[in-house]
Order: C-alpha cells, then structure tokens, then sequence
C-alpha cells in the first residue's frame, strides 16, 4: 500500500482502547457471536488498568460466600444513593441498578472466558457506616498471573510504575505500607518464585488475563493504532476511520463502535477548560488525550460529568522517560499532615476521596482554594518510615529545616499558622482524636493504611521533633471521569438524550455515573469492567 492510500476492513464490531472496559466488552461481544476488532493508541495493551493497583469494587460478587458476608440488592444501592453528591440519584439511579445487578455476572462471566481467578480482600467501604455500608467484602482484585501466558504477545503488555511483584490483598490487608522490609522478608520466597515464573500482581494481572482471554478467543488487536474519527451512514454510527503503520484506514462496523479509550488527563486544553489550576504527576499513560471524547461529540453525544475525576496523592517516579505521578500512602501515616499556602490543615488526609478537597474552587477567583498545598513530617516519620520520605532527586520535591518557622519560609507558608496547626495536630495525636477532620475514626480509617502499631490512633502522630521535612501535595490526576452520556445499556446519548444508533462508551470515556466520589476502593475499574461487558452484549445483540 502507498503511504497515503486508504483501506478498508469490516468487522461487526470495533472497541476502541485495552484497558478494562475494552477488553471486557471484547469477551463479551464475542461470547454472543460478533466479529470484534479491538484498536489501540499505544504500542501497548492495558491503558490505566496495566499501571493501576488492580482493587475492583464489586458488591455481591461470588466470592462472598467465603467472607461469610451477607449483602443484598437493596443494601448496596442504599449505601450508593446514602453517599453519593446530593441529587445524583434523580439521573444516575438506572446506572447504579444495572452496575448492581450485572457487577456479580461480569466476574463469574471473566472466570470463564480467560484464565481470571479473583481474589476478595478487607478493605472496607469508604463510608461504612452510611446506610448499607460494609466493613469489608465488597472488594476483589486478580490473582497473580504468569505473563509467560500471553505467548508472542508477553512484551505487549503496559508496565507498572513499580513492579512489587506483592497482590492487592498482600499489601493492603498486612498495613504493608507501614513497614514493608517486615513483610518483603516475610514474603520472600513467595517473591522469589513470582519472579522465576514472571508472574504479575495487582492491575498488571488483570490485563493480561483479559487480554489472554481475548487472544484465546480470537479477537484481533490491532496496536498503535489511533482512532481519528467516526463514520456515519444514514444516521448511525457505522465505523471508524484510524491509522494503522502510518497508513489511513476505514473500518466497517456492522453493529457498532464501542468507545472504550481512556480519560483527556493528558489533553493540555481540554485540563484547563475543565480543570483550571496547575496538573502535574498524571498518573496514567500519555495516551489518554480525550480521543474518544472529542470523537462522541463530534457525532453529536453529550458530554458530561466533565469535571469529575479520579484525584490523588502522588509520588513522582520516572516512566517511560518521563515525570509521572504514582498513588502515595505517606500521606496515611502517623507524623504527617497537608497543609494548605496559609499553613493551615483542611482535610481528613486518611479519607478515600482526598481529591474532592483539591477539587474544591475559591468562589472568588475560580481557581483552586487549597493550592499550594504541602506534606508536612518531622524526625520521628524519618525514622519510622525511611522509605515514604520525598524523593531528594526530584527538583523542588525535598525541603528540610531545623524548625517549623524555618521550613515555613522555604514553602513560603504562613510561619505562625503553620507552628500552630502544628500544635494543635499534636494534642490531637496525644489524645488519639483529630476534633477538625475526625482522621482516623472511621472503620475505613482504621482498617486501610496506617500503623496499627501505633497508639492511640494508628493514623495520628505528633510533629513536634526537629528537624522538619516538607514535600509538595500536588493534584495528582489518576483519571478523569467525564465524557459520553450514556444509558443503562451503555448506549451514547444524543443532546436530546436519544441513543445514537451504533455507539457505546465504557470506562473512563463515558460519564461516570459515581464521579469524584468513590464510593469504595476499585470504583474505577469495578464499573469499567461491567459497563465494557454490558456494552459489548447489547451491541453484540
């Protein structure tokens, strides 16, 4: 072929990205009989999912039997409409019942049709004592998995920030992150043999039993591949023009597109419009630059939820050559605390959604209120926790000083308020009851991160011992949660909110139906799997 000279292919149908929601509404789609291509932007399979920690909420999942938990329907989308934003449920409440009702067949459905083995672990719901909350059960992630499996295709798969070979449960529920060289000498012959087999842990294992399962079925995957732009005929969604070895290429797709490509956390204008205020350490891959959301809006889909993302404390790390964010636990451990640009704390900074608060805009000046913001340690953390102390190698990452006032002046912070938050976060730990944020009462508090060895409250610790150490809290973005309205068969919605016949969105290119607001760990990849797999059977059928 010339290099400007179009092709043209048809399949039944053409899902756009690797991560979870691709990848399962692949299965899916191909379980009911459809021809399915599978495109993707990067050279790699597994999109945000590969780089993730791997946690899946998933309530009612059939699991449960061996946590001896006793969950319901009703309970869980009580606890849903309990702690979602206020008004939600008038327009997400059809989302949040066939998340519910399909989330438990999604897992026994991946079981069967890839090598999956799931695992249930501890962590409570972020707000379990909300109505309908539970203290733990409603949580999964992949077991290990040898990449050896993917045959050919072991080198295609998106590496991890850090590649602790360790699953999801075997840090969380051991409060590894507290003391690590305890557990990683505990865990060592288990790390040893993992390595031997090269076998991967957390998200890493779940795209590759998804995308065995895809390879075992038959699926084709086409890789740096990026989607350009939809094709309409008489109305309805009937392919995708994309490149392919620099090639322009037409695909045909007989019963539809399903957009499944990721969050625009990397589209610089698309950030500021929806986002204003600095975005540094993205921690997802460069990739996801909003391809499929410009591509629904192009066609005529509503966009929405488009300032709702996935907001974190991160550590910069190196990946790929370049800076990126990687999700933090420092800022859960005793001898800490965030302070904003006036010195002052504003936050539970145990609570799971600390993003809200990043997120939150100063009326007057419309752009973050709590920005700059800095974590604050002392002496005792460094010596307690060597390992979660800021990387000196990152430029403006690292400060010291022999006092408080003197840290102060090199953040440029308020020295006084400062001092005194200070004081104040002291007697709190002393007491072991944080009376402005409430750290470390809640069973989420207690039960996820922290030190349990430490008392009276494993989440609280004074900041008293010189010297002291700052490190910048920035708005570190996961992923971003906006964009293709959809209904509960996850069909593209119209302005009208009409379906557009032919397109579907799943994952982090559809508009979340839970938001910012997590409502448990594994939020993210618990939907993302469901609503690929109920994408991919409704446009199968």
């Amino acid at each position: 072929m010339g290099k400007h000279m179009s092709t043209q292919e048809s399949y039944d149908i053409v899902v756009v990205g690797t991560g979870a929601a691709g990848l399962s509404a692949a299965l899916s789609a191909t379980a009911r009989g459809a021809n399915v291509l599978v495109v993707e932007k990067a050279s790699v399979v597994g999109g945000t999912t590969a780089m993730s920690g791997g946690c899946i909420w998933a309530p009612r999942h059939h699991r449960t039997a061996q946590l001896g938990i006793d969950d319901s329907r009703e309970a869980v989308l009580d606890y849903i409409r309990a702690v979602s934003p206020e008004g939600w449920h008038n327009r997400e409440e059809p989302l949040w019942a066939a998340f519910v009702d399909t989330v438990p067949e999604v897992l026994a459905f991946l079981e069967t049709y890839s090598p999956l083995r799931f695992t249930p672990n501890r962590d409570p719901d972020p707000y379990a004592e909300a109505p309908g909350g539970r203290a733990f059960g409603r949580n999964v992630s992949a077991a290990p998995i040898r990449i050896g499996v993917l045959g050919a295709w072991r080198d295609k798969v998106r590496p991890p920030t850090f590649d602790l070979r360790l699953s999801y449960e075997e840090m969380v529920d051991t409060f590894f992150f507290a003391h690590p060289k305890k557990w990683v000498a505990r865990y060592m012959p288990r790390l040893a043999w993992r390595k031997l087999l090269n076998m991967r842990t957390k998200g890493n294992a779940l795209s590759i039993g998804l995308l065995k399962g895809c390879l075992d079925a038959g699926i084709e995957i086409w890789l740096d591949a990026p989607a350009q732009r939809l094709v309409m005929e008489s109305g309805r969604v009937a392919g995708i023009e994309l490149e392919r070895e620099g090639n322009p290429v037409t695909v045909r797709a007989g019963k539809g597109v399903i957009l499944a490509s990721g969050g625009f956390e990397w589209n610089p204008e698309m950030m500021a419009e929806h986002f204003p205020g600095p975005v540094e350490w993205t921690s997802s891959p460069r990739t996801n630059t909003g391809d499929g959301q410009r591509m629904a809006a192009d066609v005529g889909a509503r966009l929405d939820h488009m300032d709702q993302a996935l907001v974190m404390g991160a550590t910069p790390v190196t990946y790929e050559g370049h800076l990126h964010g990687q999700p933090a636990a420092d800022y859960f451990l005793p001898h800490s605390m965030i302070v904003n640009r006036h010195g002052k704390r504003f936050v539970n900074e145990k609570q799971m959604n600390i993003g809200l608060a990043f997120a939150e805009m100063d009326p007057h000046t419309g752009t973050p209120a709590h920005l700059p913001a800095w974590r604050i340690y002392d002496s005792q953390f460094a010596a307690k926790y060597p390992h979660a102390m800021p990387n000196k190698k990152v430029p403006g990452n690292y400060f010291s000083a022999a006092s408080l006032e003197d840290l102060a002046a090199q953040i440029d912070v308020d020295a006084q308020r400062l001092a005194e938050t200070a004081r104040r976060f002291c007697d709190f730990a002393r007491a072991g009851t944080d009376d402005d944020f409430g750290r470390g009462a809640s069973v989420w508090d207690q039960n996820r991160g922290g030190d349990p060895g430490h008392k009276p409250n494993p989440t609280l610790g004074t900041i008293e011992k010189s010297p002291f150490y700052a490190m910048p809290f920035k708005a570190s973005f996961l992923g971003t949660k906006g964009g293709a309205r959809t209904n509960e068969k996850a069909e593209a919605l119209d302005t009208d909110d009409r379906p557009i016949p032919g397109l579907y969105a799943a994952g982090n290119v559809m508009a979340n139906s839970f938001g910012s607001k997590g409502v448990g760990a594994g939020t993210t990849l618990g939907p993302c799997l469901t609503w690929g797999y109920i994408a991919g059977l409704n446009a199968a059928e």
